[in-house]
């Protein structure tokens, strides 16, 4: 079944987009809300539907709604010309908090650095040394639960040839890489595990498509999906020529039964959340906020309910399901009990476990 996390984000999803496509300018929200009621506004990168951080932040924002009673809307600026633009109009309108989730950081922050009295919050990640006292970032590290993606591909391979496409090589979406080549090649040691980058283009299936399809017609028969809205293009190819993929940031497993195995999840929904009760309760903290795998804001959709894999996959494969699942259980704990050391791509590039799966520092 899909999990219940999904199907509501799902829903959400479908909500938000149609309160988009009915608002003025691209945004929508509360219009008979109470003014006085604490507000958020949402800047996403691109448009509700990808499937992954943009869906799970809104389904964040909209718990906010329901269990803090906060009111708020959602503005687009998809691309990085439109963003900085964007930020500016949309502190005019004075919200409470302002949740930005993969914008530039260069825009987000000089528009911060003028507007001190105007709070800001990243739920998944900001490239950037320092951060002005009134930005609050967390940085999902998601190096271990893609370690365990990894191992699931490892088990899960025939040809013993697996792939992962990437929106852009740098050290945020190489933390997701590195972790996962790590997690197949403990599952198969003769592995071999090919990268393709899509040079920062996360918002185009068919750029996603096309790089999957040589990946898949090259021998490769389980590609990782890193790319945003571009990764959904993976899934087609995957489905198209029979082969598998391995999901990423929200559950994707029902987005192509039997052909996504499992999804490593990163829970944008859980520090949206978290940072709009920050603000509205007076706990807000400037600076950068490290959560992973031990706070549960990333891991396995298999963990989180789905057994879409296991209804839907081919016999053969989903057979392995309960004792690859197994498997993973006991990894997990070795992780969180310090006991495996997982390559972090963009916090410790220097490591020993970096070098090893082939990371030049």
């Amino acid at each position: 079944m899909t999990s219940p996390v999904r199907t509501l984000l799902r829903a959400t999803a479908v909500t938000a987009a149609l309160t988009l496509a009915a608002a003025c300018g691209g945004g929508g929200g509360d219009t008979t809300a109470d003014p006085d009621a604490f507000s958020y506004s949402l800047i996403t990168p691109g448009s509700a539907g990808d499937g992954g951080f943009i869906d799970s932040a809104i389904l964040g924002t909209e718990r906010a709604k329901k269990e803090l009673g906060v009111t708020g809307r959602v503005v687009e600026a998809e691309s990085v010309s439109q963003q900085e633009g964007v930020i500016r109009s949309t502190v005019a309108t004075r919200p409470d908090i302002i949740i930005a989730p993969g914008l530039d950081p260069e825009s987000l922050l000089a528009v911060a650095g003028e507007n001190p009295d105007q709070l800001f919050g990243v739920p998944s990640d900001i490239f950037a040394d320092k951060l002005p006292d009134n930005v609050s970032a967390f940085s999902i590290n998601v190096h271990e639960s893609s370690f365990l993606g990894g191992y699931v591909a490892g088990s899960m391979t025939e040809t013993k040839k697996v792939g992962a496409v990437l929106g852009i090589d740098n050290p945020g979406l190489n933390q997701f890489y590195y972790g996962y080549k790590q997690g197949v090649l403990a599952a198969c040691p003769d592995c071999t595990v090919t990268p393709s980058y899509l040079n920062g283009e996360f918002g185009d299936p068919s750029v996603g498509q096309e790089a999957a399809l040589a990946l898949y017609q090259g021998g490769n028969d389980i590609v990782y999906a890193v790319a945003g809205l571009s990764g959904q293009g993976v899934l087609t190819a995957a489905k198209k020529e029979g082969k598998f993929a391995i999901g990423v940031d929200a559950d994707q497993d029902g987005d192509a039964p039997g052909t996504v195995i499992v999804s490593v999840m990163k829970r944008v929904d859980q520090t949206t959340f978290q940072l709009i009760e920050a603000a509205k309760t007076g706990a807000f903290k400037a600076g950068f906020v490290q959560a992973g795998l031990a706070d549960e804001v990333t891991g396995l959709s298999w963990s989180d309910g789905s057994t879409v894999f296991a209804d839907k996959g081919p016999e053969k494969l989903a057979s392995k399901v309960p004792a690859v699942t197994e498997k993973v259980n006991e990894l997990r704990e070795q992780i969180l009990a310090g006991e495996i050391k997982v390559c972090d791509a963009l916090n410790d590039p220097s490591s020993e476990a970096c070098a090893k799966v082939g990371l030049k520092s």
